[in-house]
């Protein structure tokens, strides 16, 4: 598994939400994007 330093590029990745799959780069530069990652609470951000 990669680790991902701050300041550093994220790398391309998709995921699954309500009906479709939403992907990095649909937003990258056109928006600016907040990466969160809170592992193991299983509650909603």
């Amino acid at each position: 598994m990669a680790t991902v330093k701050v300041g550093e590029k994220a790398p391309e990745f998709s995921l699954p939400t309500e009906g479709r799959t939403v992907s990095l780069a649909e937003f990258r530069g056109k928006k600016n994007v907040v990466l969160l990652f809170y592992p193991l609470a299983w509650t909603p951000v």
